[in-house]
């Protein structure tokens, strides 16, 4: 509870303002109202309205509220502590909310229960509706409980923390694991009794259930002194090598004459084999003070060798020196070599800080392994304590050192003094950059400067002598306004610093730019580095940057990988969080390779996505990533960040220190992928049974590369699926990069049931990832007709985490208003007269066609009439008899083209004489027959042999004659009701079975000379050439009927006029079904089987 302080308390209380606007039905205003919020602001702009204007708002609340009802008073001063406990056991604890939001897709306000129902996403004992709320592009808000539903509630305080009668958490027995909370999500759906109960705060009957009496929280606040700091510096013959202790004595002179704030205490110790004070505690005040304390430092260090340096020695006179006003303060370690410690060394000075409670920062300087092992040393110890550890490394050159170990170095101090004093108390390093000399004559850079900074903001260049700098240095502002620093320039040799310091007037935000004539050598460089602090009356919040690791020890075991090393940075302004920045981690492994060069950094990428490992809240401003595979080796930390506020870009920097990686990762890949955890469905628009799904690639390695391929489950219950008991789903894609958006579409046939679905990625060598979150599939049943959503019911698609696409039980209606109605009756208004129309026109049409036809059926004799047409694949033989040869030559006429009348009744004789043969043998056909029929045998039949169903050798030997002389067929042809002989044994089973009969009718006659060809010809029951006579009809058996017709070949057909009429010539390769061609020669010979 010591961590609470006034300002944590108003930040959660401004956010329990907007959720008291939810519970009463009331949206956030548009315009400010007495709390000053608009629906546009944020929880993180609620706390400073509500420190603005919470006397205000308690004044209303007391001379108002009150009065007209009592029982607000109480709610008043209860509810500050009730948003301190639900805070609090979020913060303690690590549950989490178990309430949905409003445009959440993972955590939405409403889901699909099993039973197909909908229900609050939110845990409680008692049956809650709620009131369903309409606010902002027809999503739901968060439900309000009726007064109603009050009476009986008494958990979920993680749900309800504002309602009085609430004062239980959930447990096993009441807990709703289906809802989609995000504590659900997040501790496997998990009671918060569970989770709590698994802490060491409960362990071995630790504060149980107790009568506990209402009562006031006092708060006593106590206001800390100001930080005391002790330099430790080691002064061994190490240190008297090239420029170690030139650049030491001008960074300790920089660190306590500018960097440490006015009336903080600062004490100078150095040790080799013993230690010395060299300057005692003593309060900065003016110049003077600090130019002792910054001097104080000897000339030369010891020529004590580096073997006998006592660490212990120097942090007892640190203490000493310490304890004279108290106990608490820091001590700042600066020894060189590899920062080992050992075993005794360790826990003596772990025994000695703790009893003093004094936090250790130690700065390696320098790094004199060229080959550095990591070890348990300094890192482990500054953790211990609270502190952390910076490295510098050996940049010697000769007989000199490089610029750039001096610049760590500098940038070591300004870290640590950071971490002990506070970010906000030193100036925000805005730019840092190094120009290396010999390459261009001018060295040109940017920085940026947002509209929070301005104050006290100084250009300062590094140099290692001063004749590397020269005459130009101009600053241009964002506006191009040129700025020569000739007459602004400070220079401090004795700390190799050329300073430039602007007037807040100056400072305009956005993009400057410089240029500094650089004269440096080519082995050296030159440094510019851009500072500033927080406008006075700034508009726009600061902004505050801090980085941390999840080993705080500094130690990473390599062959662990339950624990990977990850990296984390907090990026706020004021307490709003800051989204869509992009921040870069950047670990230097420390060392050198076997021919000197320096390893390349490794960067990284921070995101704030919330799909865990490690980040599990989207947007809260924490940016973090596992960062897997790194080789056992010392590692130097850094961030850098740009991001956007308010519309203006602006760029920090942080040093998060040291890590050390031990130990031997495995050979084999053992790093399953992440969790995937926008896993999401939803209902195609426009279609009743198309699903989407979509989702973000995992990758193959935690959230790097990309996995081998998806495992995807569906059931019917949840917990099947946790218990990866679900039933496998196939052609799922496969994955792709990591952070890619995938998906994919399934055609839904369930309708009417609720299906839940879950997926896990597994990489190429079987390691399986964790199942993501289970999704909800339920499509109503498609309507019989079209129908079109009525405009009062909200449809539920992003929000509820499921594809459903919303019917008549939606839980939401909202009543028309009077825009709405006057276009719902404008369209139904359209549409009745749009059909009208069509029907009007339709009716006429009709009756103009009945017209037509009967004016037709007047003028026009009705002699023709149709015939079912069948084509046999034997050689016909017909009856030697008169009557049947004069029927023949009454009906049956050659192929008309463009003949006129007399031409018809002319060769109509002509063509019946050499229509057929009057001989029974079937293969003597004359040759006139032939010629107009084609040399037509069983052989070059255009049918397929076993294309009908039976086959007979011949016809009938004789057909019974009526008395009007036409043929027909025998009696013994059997008609449908008869059985036909059995199917040879080689007849296809997959052939339509014998009972079924086709007519195919030919059409009347027309210009256009139809022709029926082989391949559409039927097969049917009897002889092929004649379709059987019913059975029920005996008048058709003495009718005239014609002989069968030949088919025409399936050939191309161009009509044009033809002066004379042509006998049709047969072409057997037109017929052919193998043929690659049609004939054209027969092209103008095409048969027409109408008759007339």
């Amino acid at each position: 509870m010591a961590g609470i302080n006034k300002e944590y308390t108003f930040a959660k209380a401004g956010r329990a303002a907007i959720r008291l606007l939810a519970w009463y039905n009331i949206p956030p205003p548009v315009s400010r109202g007495i709390a000053g919020i608009t629906k546009e602001y944020t929880f993180g702009k609620a706390r400073r309205i509500f420190i603005k204007y919470h006397i205000i708002l308690f004044r209303f609340f007391k001379f108002i509220v009150s009065p007209i009802f009592p029982k607000a008073n109480i709610f008043i001063h209860s509810l500050p502590g009730r948003l301190l406990a639900y805070e609090w056991l979020k913060y303690r604890y690590g549950v989490f909310e178990e309430t949905g939001h409003a445009h959440n897709s993972r955590s939405p306000s409403y889901y699909r229960s099993s039973d197909g129902e909908w229900k609050p996403t939110t845990c409680a004992n008692v049956p809650s509706g709620g009131r369903f709320l309409l606010w902002e592009q027809r999503h739901f808000l968060p439900f309000g409980v009726r007064a109603e539903e009050k009476q009986g509630l008494t958990k979920s305080f993680m749900a309800f923390p504002e309602l009085l009668t609430v004062t239980e958490l959930c447990d096993e027995g009441s807990h709703d694991r289906e809802a989609p909370t995000l504590h659900n999500l997040l501790c496997d759906g998990k009671s918060v009794w569970e989770v709590i109960r698994a802490s060491t705060d409960f362990q071995s009957n630790r504060n149980g259930v107790a009568d506990l009496k209402e009562g006031e929280v006092v708060f006593q606040y106590i206001q800390p002194q100001k930080p005391r700091i002790i330099l430790l510096i080691e002064d061994t013959n190490v240190m008297n090598v090239q420029k170690r202790w030139d650049f030491m004595r001008k960074a300790l002179k920089k660190f306590v004459t500018y960097d440490v704030p006015d009336g903080h205490s600062i004490g100078l110790v150095v040790f080799d084999s013993i230690a010395a004070t060299k300057y005692p505690l003593t309060v900065l005040t003016d110049g003077a003070v600090r130019e002792k304390v910054g001097s104080s430092l000897p000339r030369k260090p010891s020529r004590e060798g580096q073997h006998k340096r006592c660490i212990i020695c120097g942090l007892r006179e640190s203490l000493n020196l310490l304890r004279q006003n108290g106990l608490g303060g820091h001590i700042v370690l600066v020894t060189a070599g590899n920062g080992i410690l050992s075993e005794m060394e360790y826990l003596e000075a772990v025994e000695v800080l703790d009893n003093a409670h004094v936090s250790l920062h130690s700065i390696i300087y320098p790094l004199t392994e060229k080959y550095p092992k990591p070890a348990e040393g300094l890192e482990k110890l500054a953790a211990h304590t609270g502190g952390d550890t910076f490295i510098v490394p050996d940049e010697g050159i000769g007989a000199d050192s490089k610029l750039r170990m001096y610049y760590n170095l500098l940038d070591a101090f300004y870290h640590t003094l950071s971490i002990a004093l506070g970010h906000s108390v030193l100036p925000i390093k805005v730019h840092s950059a190094e120009h290396p000399g010999g390459r261009v004559p001018v060295s040109e850079g940017s920085f940026l400067m947002d509209p929070s900074l301005g104050s006290d903001t100084v250009f300062a260049i590094f140099y290692y002598d001063m004749t590397h700098v020269g005459n130009l240095v101009h600053l241009v502002s964002p506006h191009g306004q040129v700025i020569d620093t000739a007459n602004m320039q400070k220079e401090d040799a004795n700390i190799n610093m050329i300073t430039i310091r602007l007037m807040e007037a100056q400072v305009t935000s956005g993009l400057w730019h410089y240029k500094v004539e650089n004269h440096a050598d080519s082995h050296q460089a030159l440094y510019v580095q851009v500072t500033s602090r927080p406008r006075s009356h700034a508009e726009a919040s600061s902004i505050d940057l801090r980085a941390w690791t999840n080993h705080p020890s500094g130690v990473v075991n390599a062959s662990d990988t339950t624990k990977p090393f990850a990296l984390y940075t907090e990026l706020m302004a004021g307490s709003r969080s800051i989204e869509n920045a992009k921040i870069i981690a950047t670990l230097s492994r420390l060392g050198n390779f076997n021919n000197g060069s320096q390893y390349p950094p490794l960067e990284v990428e921070l995101l704030d996505n919330g799909f865990t490992g490690p980040d599990m809240i989207q947007g809260d401003g924490v940016y973090s990533r596992f960062v897997p595979s790194l080789r056992s080796a010392k590692y130097s930390m850094t961030v850098h960040v740009e991001g956007t506020l308010d519309g203006f870009t602006f760029s920090r920097h942080a040093r998060i220190g040291t890590i050390s990686i031990v130990g031997t990762p495995p050979v084999e890949d053992i790093l399953p992928p992440s969790r995937i955890m926008d896993f999401h469905a939803s209902l195609e628009p426009g279609s009743t049974s198309k699903v989407r799904f979509t989702w973000t690639a995992p990758g193959g390695d935690l959230d790097f590369d990309s996995a081998d391929h998806y495992v995807v489950m569906i059931s019917r219950s949840q917990q099947d699926l946790k218990e990866i008991l679900g039933t496998t789903l196939e052609g799922w894609p496969l994955p792709l990069e990591s952070y890619t958006q995938q998906e994919h579409t399934i055609n839904w046939n369930i309708y009417d049931t609720v299906n839940y679905l879950a997926l896990f990625a597994v990489d190429q060598n079987g390691n399986e990832g964790p199942l993501s979150n289970v999704v909800t599939v339920y499509v109503p049943s498609p309507p019989t007709t079209t129908s079109y959503p009525s405009s009062s019911v909200v449809p539920i698609s992003s929000p509820n985490n499921s594809a459903s696409k919303e019917d008549t039980s939606s839980p939401v209606l909202a009543a028309l208003d009077t825009r709405q109605l006057a276009v719902l009756l404008g369209c139904l208004g359209g549409i009745i007269i749009v059909v009208s129309l069509i029907l009007c026109y339709c009716k006429a049409v009709h009756h103009r066609h009945r017209k037509a036809a009967a004016a037709k059926k007047s003028g026009e004799p009705q002699d023709s009439y149709s015939v079912t047409v069948t084509i046999s694949p034997k050689s016909t033989d017909f009856s030697d008899n008169k009557d049947s040869q004069q029927s023949l030559k009454k009906d049956y006429i050659s192929p008309v083209e463009s003949w006129s009348a007399s031409q018809l009744l002319s060769n109509h004789s002509d063509n019946k004489r050499n229509s057929v043969s009057t001989n029974s043998d079937n293969s003597n056909q004359s040759a006139p027959a032939k010629k107009m029929y084609g040399d037509y045998t069983p052989g070059n039949d255009c049918s397929e042999a076993n294309q009908y169903q039976y086959q007979y050798v011949a016809y009938p030997d004789h057909y019974q004659t009526s008395s009007e002389g036409f043929p027909t067929p025998t009696e013994s042809y059997p008609t449908p009701s008869d059985e036909y002989p059995p199917p040879p044994e080689d007849y296809p089973s997959d052939y339509p079975p014998p009972s079924e009969v086709h007519s195919y009718v030919s059409s009347q006659p027309s210009d256009s000379f139809l022709s029926v060809s082989c391949d559409v010809l039927p097969s049917s029951h009897g002889p092929p050439a004649y379709a059987p006579y019913p059975a029920y009809d005996a008048s058709l058996r003495s009718a005239k009927v014609p002989p069968p017709i030949p088919p025409k070949p399936k050939v191309l057909y161009t009509p044009e006029p033809y002066s004379t009429p042509e006998p049709y010539l047969y072409d057997a390769q037109s017929l052919d079904p193998h043929s690659s061609s049609l004939s054209v020669a027969s092209d103008k010979r095409v048969r027409n089987v109408t008759m007339v």
